[in-house]
C-alpha cells in the first residue's frame, strides 16, 4: 500500500531548505512530515525530513549537508499530520486509526467550577 505514496523526481532548484521538483505533488501538502531519499550527488543515501510542500515546492526541516547536485534523483514519501480526517480522506485507512480524535483538550482539564 504504501508503494501508492512514494514517488520519484528530479531537482530543478536548490536554495537552503528549499527545493523545486520536476513533478507535482499528487494532493496538496501530501509529503508534508514525509521524507526525501536522496539518490544522486553528494547527499546520496541520506534521508531528509520533510517539513511542507506545495505543488513542485518541497521546504526540508533542514538544509542537505552537501551540495544539492544539478538533476539530483529523489524519492518521496508521503507523511500524515496523525489527524483521523487525514487517515479517512487520503489514505482510506480510518479503521486502522489509532489516535484519540475525540478526547477533549487540556482547556476542558483547567476550566474553574462554575466559571
Amino acid at each position: 500500500m504504501m508503494a501508492a505514496r512514494r514517488r520519484f523526481a528530479r531537482v530543478v532548484a536548490a536554495e537552503g531548505t528549499a527545493l523545486t521538483l520536476d513533478a507535482a505533488e499528487p494532493v496538496a501538502g501530501a509529503y508534508a512530515g514525509g521524507v526525501l531519499r536522496w539518490f544522486d550527488g553528494g547527499n546520496a543515501g541520506l534521508i531528509s525530513g520533510v517539513a511542507g510542500s506545495a505543488g513542485t515546492g518541497v521546504t526540508l526541516e533542514e538544509a542537505p549537508p552537501h551540495a544539492v547536485a544539478a538533476d539530483a534523483l529523489v524519492e518521496l514519501v508521503e507523511g500524515c499530520d496523525k489527524r483521523l480526517a487525514t487517515c479517512a480522506a487520503r489514505f482510506d485507512n480510518s479503521v486502522n486509526f489509532r489516535g484519540e480524535p475525540y478526547v477533549p483538550g487540556n482547556d476542558l482539564l483547567t476550566r474553574y467550577p462554575g466559571a
